[in-house]
């Protein structure tokens, strides 16, 4: 397993916090997890989040930056 890192940016990137750890078996896996995590929080705080970016990375190297989405996401069972 490898230690994936996920951080939360705003748009001009001056706004970072850091939004936890996983260890994962690889790439895909932690870029599904980075999805699930966004759908989770722009689901509880669209307004906060909405126009951030989440980065995935394992150690120093980039594996994907994934946008949340800019409006509210409904639950599940309103899709």
């Amino acid at each position: 397993m490898l230690i994936y890192y996920f951080s939360i940016h705003n748009a001009d990137g001056s706004n970072r916090e850091i939004a936890g750890r996983m260890a994962l078996t690889d790439d895909n896996a932690a870029r599904a997890f980075g999805k699930a995590m966004i759908w989770d929080t722009a689901r509880r705080d669209t307004t906060r989040y909405a126009g951030s970016t989440m980065d995935v990375a394992k150690g120093a190297r980039p594996v994907c930056s994934i946008a949340f989405p800019p409006e509210r996401i409904p639950p599940p069972a309103l899709r």
